[in-house]
């Protein structure tokens, strides 16, 4: 392990003393865009220097940081990246940026909306990289409350009733989870001789016996499935992306849905191996139901966003599907599914924030040739569409034949099933893409609506350039997270 490393607690804690900054310095609007852009941009330079130190082929555990905090209960301020979450923190740090530069027309309270975001940005990287349960906690629960103010404060009519009902879903699953990491800190601490938080050591020297991992693990799969989300604890999902801002949606879905898929893999896989294979199917199942029935549901709705939030549900179905295949192809499969998803879902919520700011709605009825009056917007819409219905060429594309390829080897009947979601994902794309945007234009829109600024252009033009270079080329995020997938396997006892 490489040790004597500041370059994550740089990483971690620079946009937190960059939220500071902002509240103190940046009382007028353009100082405040400013500082927060600033702020974000060293996150990213830092996961940039990691990346390029980043030593490929290795499990080991890099860039590591370790000190003893809490002695008496076992907490240390443990720090490390790997395979599996080194893909998550560039894409945190690069939405972070990309999502301050895109609100650069936000102009109510400006500055207190910079700070929740650079706090939000602290929350998601600790849970990334922590590797103490307690710092773990700690992190995640901290995203909860930026996310909860940019939503109740910066969202549409009905955002309080959102905000209370993301608050609830998510810290009612988070108590859950809670209860399983304290059965773990206890009977580890029996086993040890010591109590500890340290996930690696307890993954390492503990051994937990097969009633407890029956018993456990539906609590840790319970608290991360609401975050992911998958059907039925999926409802909050589509009301906090129909109610909150432009950014707090790219956030919310590029980044915060990856938390759950995260912690599944990194914590209930690692630790409860028995666990996992006992509830294996039963985990297919629920991805494949949420694929349907997530894609379903989109197909039926009017409003764009609340599409794309459904769309979002069905795509990070099939990362559980991917998951619960136990092998090398669906775990590879799922986790740059999460990467992919991450990207494409940014751009789709940016592009609905510049439409319904454009022509001042985003329902499907209301809409109609908008291509002829905003083509370069429309441009966008139909490269992101496509990407996220799994155009070969693109990156959505990828992720999903590999988890199909991974889930079709060990759930042949249940696969089939979870295609037809890819059929209903291309008919809800394109038919929403054919009323919205072609045929004749909707006076009623308005005579001249405005097309792209330059600070909606920069984001969108290099989500496209990712989409695209990882649709061609996705070997390094597949190199890096086959390493890591094939120790969890080797824990799990997964096929290779």
């Amino acid at each position: 392990m490489i040790s004597g490393n500041f370059l994550l607690s740089l990483m971690l804690f620079t946009p937190l003393v960059s939220a500071l900054v902002v509240f103190a310095l940046g009382k007028q609007e353009k100082q405040a865009r400013a500082l927060a852009l600033l702020g974000s941009l060293i996150p990213l330079a830092c996961s940039l220097l990691m990346l390029n130190g980043y030593r490929w082929g290795t499990v080991e555990l890099q860039f590591v940081e370790k000190w003893a905090w809490i002695e008496d209960f076992g907490i240390t301020y443990y720090l490390g990246i790997d395979g599996l979450s080194m893909p998550l923190v560039i894409l945190s740090t690069l939405l972070t940026t990309l999502t301050i530069l895109f609100s650069w027309d936000v102009h109510h309270r400006v500055r207190e909306y910079m700070c929740l975001l650079l706090i939000l940005e602290t929350g998601i990287l600790g849970v990334f990289i922590s590797l103490d349960f307690f710092l773990f906690y700690l992190f995640w629960e901290i995203v909860l409350l930026p996310m909860y103010f940019l939503i109740a404060e910066w969202g549409g009519p009905r955002r309080r009733y959102a905000a209370i009902k993301f608050f609830i879903y998510t810290h009612v699953a988070s108590l859950v989870m809670l209860v399983g990491i304290i059965a773990i800190y206890f009977n580890a601490g029996e086993q040890l001789g010591y109590y500890t938080f340290n996930m690696m050591e307890i993954m390492q020297k503990v051994s937990f016996a097969r009633h407890f991992q029956l018993l456990v693990f539906p609590a840790l799969f319970f608290g991360f499935a609401v975050k992911i989300p998958v059907v039925p604890v999926h409802t909050w999902l589509p009301d906090a992306h129909v109610e909150a801002p432009t950014g707090g949606s790219v956030m919310l879905a590029g980044v915060l849905l990856k938390m759950g898929g995260y912690g599944l893999i990194r914590i209930a896989f690692g630790l409860m191996p028995e666990a996992v294979r006992f509830y294996a199917w039963s985990m297919a199942v629920v991805g494949v139901v949420s694929m349907v029935y997530g894609a379903l549901l989109a197909l039926a709705q009017d409003d764009l966003k609340k599409m794309i939030a459904y769309s979002s549900v069905s795509h990070m179905g099939s990362v559980v599907l991917g998951l619960a295949a136990l092998n090398v192809m669906g775990f590879n499969g799922a986790i740059f599914q999460m990467f992919a998803h991450g990207l494409i879902s940014a751009m789709l919520f940016m592009l609905c924030g510049i439409l319904q700011h454009s022509v001042h709605t985003r329902l499907i009825s209301g809409l109609g040739g908008v291509a002829s009056r905003i083509p370069r917007l429309s441009v966008f819409f139909v490269f992101a569409f496509f990407a996220s219905l799994g155009l070969p060429g693109l990156a959505g594309f990828i992720a999903e034949l590999t988890v199909y390829i991974g889930a079709f080897s060990t759930y042949q009947t249940l696969t089939l099933i979870a295609i037809v979601s890819v059929v209903l994902t291309a008919a809800y794309y394109l038919w929403a893409l054919e009323r919205a945007f072609f045929g004749p234009y909707n006076e009623e829109l308005g005579e001249h609506p405005h097309d792209l600024y330059w600070f909606q252009t920069v984001p969108l033009v290099l989500l496209t350039a990712l989409i695209l270079f990882f649709g061609l080329y996705p070997a390094p995020v597949m190199d890096m997270v086959d390493v890591s997938s094939r120790f969890i396997l080797q824990i799990v006892g997964g096929a290779f």
